[in-house]
């Protein structure tokens, strides 16, 4: 950008960018991207409203391209503490260090601040899984519900072909949103919504646009034979339906397929891509996220407040409602009012305000949404 200066090479089997400001004031963001399938290895700017941001500010960033690729926060975790290091040696230690990313790069936020507490003074986590590896549970639990109120188990031993067209053919027919709605179709769009945070602005939109997404742990890896599958978890998963769509109660629960996890890959000491997070910050993160997001369901930030709020931590967590159905889709606004409330609260100039995540949803995000998306279901 003007008045910065590019920077760029490997370390580590990872590609790094950094760009630093004619006039840097000593400070640095480390910007974690989310997950990334192809086998490339390639750093990536972060959101442009609040690269424009940082240079205009006199802040450095840096960003890794991680030294492998699919869902690893925990070696892309190492891997920006790292660049980090990397920059230290190559521009001067920053006096203030803030750590940022996107989707799987928000559980890379969380475990940083939880793990490297002296290494970072505050976070911003943007869709963020701060829920660590329960966002492996949620996947498979999606699949597990659908089986269930369809009436049908897709094959797990017959390899990923065969679980694609099971899906198309019976699955699909059975629940998909955009069909009739029949019962089985509103019982479990019902049995998601409850699942992901309940009643909120933009459900239907985000659910629709998910909806065909969120198998792609069943059938990518029927077998259960990568780590990432073998984690994940649907022992305590609690579904509802809503009254009167034929699953009432504790039906769901009753019937649902359970798969329990490869217990050592739950162990936060062996495998920290799959652990849980803890909530047990010591220095202040402040997250956005999007109330119909079906990706990364706000659920995950639900969870993560009362992780923090058991760890003692819950005044160095602010949570924000952005009232849209996309996946890590801010408005340029909502990013830089975030990054700027961000550095004040860091700097001793007050907690910022935030939504309460864990209370009624259904008409929130309103304080933080600018501007309302087209649509906006408004309180119903």
């Amino acid at each position: 950008l003007p008045g910065a200066k590019a920077h760029f090479g490997t370390r580590g089997g990872a590609a790094f960018r950094v760009e630093m400001p004619s006039r840097w004031n000593g400070e640095l963001l480390l910007w974690a991207h989310g997950f990334r399938a192809w086998p490339e290895t390639r750093a990536e700017n972060p959101p442009e409203a609040l690269r424009r941001a940082l240079i205009d500010g006199g802040y450095a960033w840096a960003a890794s391209s991680f030294s492998g690729n699919g869902y690893i926060p925990g070696a892309a975790t190492n891997d920006t503490l790292a660049l980090k290091e990397h920059f230290s040696e190559q521009f001067g230690k920053p006096t203030r260090t803030y750590i940022a990313g996107g989707s799987m790069g928000g559980h890379v936020v969380a475990l940083s601040l939880e793990n490297f507490p002296g290494e970072y003074d505050g976070g911003l986590s943007l869709c963020g899984v701060v829920a660590g590896g329960e966002w492996i549970d949620y996947q498979m639990a999606w699949t597990t519900a659908a089986e269930f109120i369809a009436g049908f188990e897709l094959p797990r031993d017959q390899g990923t072909e065969k679980a694609a067209e099971a899906l198309e053919s019976k699955l699909f027919p059975a629940l998909d949103p955009a069909g009739e709605p029949t019962e089985q179709v509103k019982a479990f769009a019902s049995a998601i919504r409850n699942l992901t945070g309940g009643h909120r602005p933009f459900f239907a939109e985000g659910y629709r646009a998910a909806f065909r997404f969120n198998f792609g742990l069943a059938t990518g890896d029927p077998g259960r034979t990568v780590a990432y599958s073998r984690a994940a978890s649907t022992i305590e998963v609690d579904f509802r339906a809503d009254p009167g769509l034929g699953f009432d109660g504790d039906a769901i629960n009753k019937g649902v397929r359970r798969l329990a996890p490869d217990a050592e890959l739950r162990d936060a000491a062996k495998h920290p891509d799959t652990a849980p997070t803890t909530g047990k910050l010591r220095d202040p993160l402040l997250t956005l996220h999007e109330s119909g997001d079906l990706t990364v369901p706000i659920s995950m930030e639900q969870s993560y407040r009362r992780k923090a709020d058991a760890a003692g931590a819950g005044d160095l967590l602010v949570q924000r409602i952005i009232r849209h159905s996309g996946h890590c889709e801010f408005s340029d606004s909502e990013i830089t009012r975030a990054w700027d409330d961000l550095t004040a609260w860091v700097s001793g100039k007050g907690r910022p305000g935030g939504d309460d995540i864990l209370g009624d949803l259904s008409d929130a995000g309103r304080a933080y949404t600018d501007p309302l998306r087209p649509g906006d279901p408004g309180g119903k």
